[in-house]
């Protein structure tokens, strides 16, 4: 059964403002400790003063998260800018928890009309052809008279005016580049997991990770890393990477990346280097405290264990 804040989410996405506001009280209830709760209800409500308690509830409750960072940082210019445009949302800065487009995307979206198909090779060699087809243009004839410098030169320009042109597209019909698949920091399995579960990955081996609802209390189940980036890998239905966090033992949050594995396996590993410690991997179903799963594994570097 979904929680109350996924359906004020999947009612906010279908536009149903009213029912979405409903649902988001209750999980104000359910869930008062959730910062992704209260900048929710900032995003549909229209009362500045109200935004801004709700964004200030939801940065107590986690300083790191992003949209409400983003929200509070427009509410704060928009007060300063008083000729604001009236048809700005604290909805289109909150993203990309907010689902809702910024006006201009919409705009966008609505004038867009296709990129050009023209190659570097069809602009060099471009051909204002008549019917009779011998009456060369002249960009044809200045494309003949470039140095090797000048063509280099072009075709530079010409692949980065194309990777712009991807960036505008990803960012108008709002999909993701896959620009972390391309790194050379991703991992890769040499075999898929043995079995459903969460995993550390090491030396092309699988170290199961048990889970526990709560942090656990005992060392059961926690295995040891040797790498300051270890591999977790994940073959579980129950757990979505991308509402989990990556949580070290003093309490802060360790941002990561979430890579494809092999079969239906995901892997997750860290973006900076790690200390030694207690790492544990954080996924809250939406029921409660006692119902946040946690999966720990240690990193051991140079044999100092904190």
């Amino acid at each position: 059964m979904a929680s109350s804040l996924q359906n004020g989410i999947n009612a906010a996405k279908a536009g149903r403002m009213d029912t979405a506001l409903d649902h988001l009280k209750d999980a104000i209830i359910e869930e008062p400790q959730n910062a992704d709760v209260w900048v929710w209800i900032a995003a549909i409500i229209d009362d500045l003063d109200k935004q801004e308690i709700f964004l200030e509830k939801a940065l107590d409750i986690d300083p790191h998260n992003i949209p409400a960072q983003r929200g509070m940082a427009y509410l704060q210019k928009r007060k300063q800018d008083q000729s604001s445009k009236t048809d700005d949302h604290l909805s289109d800065h909150t993203r990309p928890i907010s689902p809702f487009p910024s006006s201009e995307d919409a705009k966008k979206r609505e004038n867009f009309s296709g990129w050009s198909k023209i190659s570097p090779s069809e602009i060099l060699k471009f051909q204002d052809s008549s019917e009779n087809g011998v009456k060369k243009s002249k960009v044809s004839q200045d494309t003949n008279r470039l140095t090797p410098f000048e063509i280099g030169l072009l075709g530079v320009v010409v692949i980065v005016f194309s990777i712009i042109g991807i960036l505008a597209a990803s960012a108008i019909f709002e999909f993701e580049l896959p620009i972390a698949f391309l790194s050379s920091n991703r991992p890769d399995l040499a075999v898929p997991p043995p079995y459903p579960g969460v995993f550390l990955y090491e030396n092309e081996a699988f170290y199961d990770i048990r889970g526990n609802e709560g942090l656990p209390n005992s060392e059961e189940g926690i295995p040891t890393s040797a790498s300051d980036k270890p591999v977790l890998v994940l073959l579980q239905d129950a757990a979505n990477p991308e509402q989990m966090k990556l949580i070290y033992q003093n309490g802060d949050y360790v941002p990561f990346n979430v890579y494809p594995g092999k079969g239906e396996a995901e892997l997750i590993r860290p973006i900076s280097v790690l200390d030694s410690g207690l790492y544990c991997l954080q996924y809250d179903v939406g029921l409660g405290e006692d119902t946040i799963n946690y999966w720990c594994f240690k990193v051991m570097i140079d044999g100092n264990n904190n």
